[in-house]
């Protein structure tokens, strides 16, 4: 891999609660590989969880708010735009900081709870998803340019999840109908995408709800619908759609509901490997889904 270069974009890295707590190889690869493009991972004390955009907001919206928007102050107070690894997180944090913006009263109410705190929101907060800001802030050449092992290998297909494009108002990713800027993603790192119907949700609420069946429906038709279209494998770039399609894949094989399934990889960790990492840096060893001409082809660039 090249040497780490000197910054040209700075942002408040904004962890979250699962990729700590579950995945915290995705925190290493990111605090690993972007600096190789250039860009400063800035720790900011004191961020707290986004929080919750469903049952938090649905249980006590005022303090999702509150609790959001103590988030933006401090990257604010910092001077630099969030960038985070969880889509889920970059909603909430972007939707707060919508919300607030087209309505006075309420970042007043808001900011009258905060400067108990000592803190206050000043205006908007730029927030992006770790893709957006590859897409956007760095460019497909950038990336393109820090490849050493092509994937070429790779027919993949992406899954967007509910959070990486919606709400497209504010959001303002890619098309959630028809999404593209993954792909081209994808394309840097010299995987060919596969195009599928990526529209929907890869199940995860439902698991957590108890509908397992319901959930391994959703998901082996999501992943048939992949294999169908020409994908030897899949990949995500939510923590939550990673775990839901690697451990809820596991557990229908197991139960009978659905055959080999497919090898599930998260972005952070494709780029991992593109850009020179062992399947060791890059974690890849605790896969559960390991078959297929993929999975040959990862296993061959060690």
């Amino acid at each position: 891999m090249t040497d780490i270069k000197i910054p040209e974009k700075r942002y408040a890295f904004f962890l979250g609660c699962l990729i700590p707590a579950r995945f915290p190889r995705f925190e290493y690869l990111a605090r690993v590989l972007f600096p190789k493009l250039g860009v400063e991972l800035v720790d900011i004390e004191g961020f707290s969880c986004c929080p919750d955009p469903v049952r938090f907001k649905g249980a006590d919206q005022l303090t999702w708010i509150v609790l959001a928007a103590r988030n933006l102050a401090l990257a604010q107070q910092a001077g630099l735009p969030i960038i985070t690894i969880c889509p889920t997180c970059a909603m909430t944090l972007m939707t707060a900081n919508h919300e607030l913006q087209r309505n006075p009263d309420l970042l007043r109410k808001v900011n009258g709870v905060l400067e108990k705190t000592g803190r206050h929101l000043d205006g908007p907060v730029e927030v992006k998803h770790f893709m957006k800001a590859l897409y956007e802030d760095l460019g497909t050449h950038r990336l393109r340019d820090a490849v050493e092992r092509p994937l070429s290998f790779l027919h993949i297909a992406y899954h967007g999840g509910c959070h990486e494009n919606n709400p497209v108002d504010i959001v303002q990713f890619d098309n959630p109908f028809n999404p593209r800027k993954s792909g081209e993603l994808l394309e840097a790192l010299g995987a060919h995408p596969v195009d599928y119907l990526e529209i929907g949700c890869c199940g995860s609420p439902l698991s957590l709800d108890g509908k397992m069946s319901d959930s391994h429906k959703i998901m082996k038709s999501k992943t048939e619908d992949m294999v169908h279209h020409g994908a030897g494998a899949m990949a995500v770039g939510c923590a939550s759609c990673f775990q839901q399609f690697e451990i809820g894949q596991t557990m229908a094989i197991r139960g009978g509901i659905m055959g080999a399934g497919i090898p599930v990889f998260h972005f952070l960790e494709l780029m991992g490997l593109a850009m020179g990492l062992s399947l060791e840096e890059t974690g890849l060893g605790g896969h559960k889904i390991k078959n297929g001409k993929a999975w040959e082809g990862v296993v061959s660039l060690d």
